[in-house]
């Protein structure tokens, strides 16, 4: 028994819907594959498998059915695979290439019955190709009939089948979305809350409150509620074409349908037009208010601050208003509050967590200068807090002062370390980096060979081949580049020790003559130097923990983290 003997011949078959006739129904293909092979190839029944994907389209190749018949190709265990129609198998040029190189690479023969051809000779091979160009010519005007067909339908006012929104229900019998009974007096309660002076997250906290579940059952955020006040169907108008995708991006005003007084509405347009012409100012209200520009100014704290209720981080609220000295302070929100849990986390100002950290730092540094004489943890916590100086801090739990003890006592064998083995650390990283830059160049090279191989040399690799080794390569380049990436980005805080922690922070005092123990005045060093404040806070610490405008944890980037204790 030959090698082929052994292996199945596979048969394929497929209809896009679930119930097909004539010609294309599956039990038609799989009696007209049968057939073939008895009468033609004179296989044996025994080594025939028939992959039957019901209801899916060819467009792609995600199909149970393909999938596994393509994984015995891949093990070698197929000799034919035989389809009634090539279109069948695959509609997309490019899916088809990929798979005909694993039919190649494994010794597989492709036939298609209707099209009569087997790739075994080079004259079917080449109708292959020239037949499936075809074919996805087909599928693609199918598809711009179809979106012409909706298109037509909706300048009609005809409902293209998507789910009808919040505040409609779909009558069945005429075909149409029609008020629903129990939402459209929510959607007119809604309206009205606004322009009584609500606001999008008012009445998200009403409809939560009060039980009022979504479209789905689920609960309301302030965007559901925005996105229900925007709706112009709600005000009876037909808005169809907007969008690529229910979340995608918005198409062109020449692309869009829209189609005024195509339903009777839920609420008098002139409130429609009154609550958006509100929004609409609400809206623009908040960009000149500096939300929109927020990302162009320096926020000291920004992506530090962690909420102690929810555990979601917060974000910058708004710079606000220039005080005497020119300090300007940031504000920051927990997202949560945005989000259907609704926390109500304080919202926090660089007034409250300014002073506050950079003090903590500052006490930080004094310790380490004067561990030796502090003999335990209440020492140390009696030298932090009295640089804190904010009489509700009553203390600083035990394992976080016994953490800071110990990191300490492993100091005493390192604080003599010299310059020279500074350099030596800072020429360890330029060594990494000059050998993560040789390597990349090498990548390159091989890459460019490898191109050169695949499409000058005769005798060269396969595309599979070329495909697999290029798709390593590939993979090797973006590790290599995101390793210097990461040294390039890393350059303050990379490494960082506990000696490294210390002697940060130092520097930074010591620039601004600050290093004397007092107290440090936040609001005059920001206000004098914003960004250097902002990248030492964020060389030093890694999170800020906030409960009701008080930090109640500090965590360093050396892996120290302080819990605070108040009244």
């Amino acid at each position: 028994m030959t090698e082929n003997q052994e292996k199945i011949v596979a048969l394929y078959v497929r209809v896009s819907t679930g119930y097909q006739v004539d010609k294309d129904s599956l039990p038609f293909q799989k009696k007209e594959l049968k057939a073939y092979c008895e009468h033609v190839l004179h296989i044996d029944k025994k080594r025939i498998e028939i992959f039957e994907d019901a209801g899916k389209s060819g467009k792609n190749t995600k199909r149970p059915a393909f999938e596994r018949m393509m994984d015995k190709v891949k093990a070698g265990q197929v000799s034919h695979v035989i389809v009634y129609k090539i279109d069948r198998i695959s509609r997309n040029l490019v899916d088809f290439s990929l798979m005909y190189d694993d039919f190649k690479y494994n010794n597989v023969t492709f036939i298609s019955l209707n099209e009569q051809f087997d790739t075994s000779s080079a004259i079917g091979e080449a109708i292959l190709k020239i037949i499936l160009v075809f074919a996805e010519l087909e599928r693609k005007l199918t598809s711009e009939r179809v979106k012409d067909v909706m298109i037509g339908r909706a300048k009609n006012v005809q409902w293209n089948g998507a789910r009808v929104p919040y505040g409609w229900d779909w009558d069945e019998k005429n075909k149409c979305p029609v008020h629903s009974d129990k939402e459209a007096p929510y959607v007119r309660t809604m309206y009205q809350m606004y322009l009584d002076g609500g606001s999008t997250i008012t009445i998200r906290n009403y409809n939560n409150s009060h039980n009022i579940p979504t479209k789905r059952g689920g609960e309301w955020t302030s965007k559901t509620v925005a996105d229900l006040l925007r709706n112009p169907m709600n005000r009876g108008d037909y808005r169809y074409n907007y969008r690529e995708s229910s979340r995608g991006r918005k198409k062109p005003a020449e692309e869009v349908i829209y189609i005024k007084d195509a339903f009777p509405p839920i609420v008098d347009p002139k409130i429609w037009d009154a609550v958006n012409k509100k929004m609409d100012e609400n809206a623009a209200l908040r960009n000149t208010s500096g939300l929109h520009t927020i990302r162009n100014r320096c926020n000291v704290f920004a992506g530090l601050i962690v909420c102690g209720k929810c555990g979601h981080n917060y974000q910058v609220k708004g710079k606000d208003s220039r005080k005497g000295n020119g300090f300007r302070p940031s504000s920051y929100a927990c997202t949560g509050k945005f989000q259907k849990n609704n926390c109500d986390n304080m919202n926090i100002s660089d007034v409250n967590i300014g002073p506050f950290i950079i003090n903590y730092i500052a006490a930080m540094v004094d310790a380490s200068k004067k561990r030796k004489n502090i003999r335990n943890i209440d020492d140390l916590e009696q030298l932090i807090l009295s640089h804190i100086n904010f009489s509700d801090v009553i203390g600083i739990s035990e394992e976080s002062l016994r953490n800071t003890m110990d990191l300490f006592s492993a100091q005493t064998s390192s604080l003599g370390i010299s310059s020279l083995s500074t350099q030596d650390q800072d020429g360890s990283v330029i060594s990494q980096k000059n050998k993560l830059e040789e390597e990349l160049q090498k990548t390159n090279r091989a890459l460019e060979r490898l191109k050169k191989a695949f499409l000058f040399d005769d005798d060269g690799i396969s595309e599979k081949e070329f495909l697999e080794m290029k798709s390593k390569l590939e993979i090797d380049r973006i590790q290599i580049e995101n390793s210097l990436k990461k040294i390039s980005q890393d350059s303050i805080s990379a490494n960082v020790n506990h000696i490294e922690f210390i002697k940060t922070a130092s520097q930074f005092l010591m620039i601004h003559e600050i290093n004397s123990g007092n107290f440090v005045d936040y609001k005059k060093l920001a206000s004098a130097d914003e960004k250097t404040m902002k990248d030492f806070i964020s060389s030093v610490v890694s999170g800020i923990t906030v409960l009701d405008k008080r930090i109640v944890k500090i965590v360093f980037r050396n892996g120290l983290s302080h819990t605070l204790l108040y009244r």
